[in-house]
């Protein structure tokens, strides 16, 4: 279901962060319009190319995740000429979002105010690395570092005295896009209401400091902070990690152990364990944690995980399996769900992409269009936006479209 269908974004984006926010957006049906330089494109065509990705060849698979349902535009607003050719694209849209930093955005002439003179209706959604306040507002920051090291989520994810663990590919940018999203559709809301644009903010700090505000509360309120990296075991051996007899495993996820204790006991054909004095009545078993724990350990390494998954699902007992990401692929509740879409590309055939997690009247996304190259849709854009062939001819011949 295209919830934003007829609703127009203007994306001045690199990278992943706010790219991704507006993927989100064309996934739930908006035309979002990616304007790109058009000589090399946003950054993120050549991070494959460039090494990052060892053995990484043929489909660019960022390029792909990122820039499908968008068209792309290639114009060089550096030039007046570009400027206002952006300025033509703004003033029919809905939605303007931004990377940028907010001295660029200046010198560039792209700020709120510059583009609300153009429409004032127009909703203006930026993403960043540390906030628009503060002595590093203008710094550059990526998700690796205001996210993952300043935002202290490596910190509470390392165990202690070993090195710190690295990020996984856009692991912050994904998350503050849906949050950039988000944002964007209470803005929408607004408008609505009211008749007037207004400005959307999301920085990959302050987007930490939300996911961990468990851990930042918590440190706050009580003076100390919680174990890190599975520090300290689990005083609960119904919320745990087991390593099953083929060397995979399973979570255990019950938090509510004394109501899941017989039930999860006789699941597994380990009544006895009801009658074992160490482990009930409750308070027994909470004082003898770990070595019911131990004793689990032995149990589930003593079958492969095939045979506890079999006894577990038929049950009222909550866990899941610890999964590859090719695993998640062809998990029965992914493939059941629609989080993975085919995309029809027409040098690469069929590949497929994974989904933006939101749905509505339990529909999947779609993809309608894959990845374009750059500056694919910049002839069509700009004859909707008012330009004629000569213009854009002249404007070819200047560099300042592709």
């Amino acid at each position: 279901m295209e919830i934003l269908n007829g609703i127009r974004v203007i994306e001045v984006t690199e990278w992943g962060f706010v790219p991704s926010c507006a993927t989100v957006l064309a996934d739930w049906g908006a035309d979002v319009i990616k304007v790109e330089h058009p000589a090399r494109g946003d950054s993120m065509r050549g991070l494959i190319t460039s090494g990052m990705i060892p053995g990484a060849k043929g489909v660019n698979f960022f390029v792909e995740q990122l820039f499908r349902n968008k068209k792309s535009v290639g114009i060089d607003f550096t030039k007046p000429e570009g400027l206002e050719v952006l300025y033509k694209l703004v003033a029919k849209a809905d939605i303007f979002v931004t990377s940028f930093l907010p001295e660029a955005r200046e010198r560039l002439k792209i700020t709120y105010e510059d583009l609300k003179k153009v429409n004032p209706r127009i909703i203006y959604a930026r993403g960043h690395g540390q906030g628009q306040k503060g002595p590093d507002a203008n710094r550059g920051g990526y998700d690796g570092l205001s996210f993952w090291a300043r935002g202290g989520v490596v910190d509470v994810l390392t165990p202690p005295g070993q090195p710190f663990i690295q990020q996984r590919p856009a692991f912050g940018d994904f998350t503050g896009g849906m949050f950039l999203a988000g944002g964007i559709a209470g803005a929408l809301f607004h408008r609505e209401r009211t008749g007037q644009g207004i400005e959307v903010d999301v920085s990959l700090l302050g987007e930490a400091v939300w996911i961990l505000s468990p851990d930042i509360v918590a440190a706050m309120t009580y003076g100390f902070e919680l174990p890190k990296g599975g520090q300290g075991g689990t005083p609960n051996p119904l919320v745990a990690t087991y390593e099953c007899g083929d060397g995979r495993h399973l979570v255990l996820m019950m938090l509510q152990v004394n109501r899941f204790w017989p039930i999860f006991a006789k699941t597994i054909g380990r009544a006895d364990l009801l009658a074992d004095p160490r482990f009930n009545p409750d308070a027994e078993r909470a004082k003898n944690g770990p070595v019911l724990l131990e004793e689990l350990r032995a149990m589930f390494k003593s079958q492969p995980r095939a045979h506890w998954a079999a006894l577990l699902n038929a049950s009222e007992c909550i866990w899941g399996p610890v999964q590859t990401p090719l695993e998640v692929v062809e998990d029965p509740q992914v493939k059941a769900n629609g989080y993975i879409l085919d995309v029809e590309h027409p040098e690469h055939g069929t590949i497929r992409v994974a989904a933006s997690p939101v749905q509505f009247g339990n529909e999947p996304p779609s993809v309608r269009n894959h990845a374009p190259e750059i500056g694919a849709d910049t002839e069509t854009v700009l004859l909707d936006a008012g330009l004629s062939w000569e213009e854009m001819g002249t404007l070819k011949d200047g560099g300042v479209i592709s």
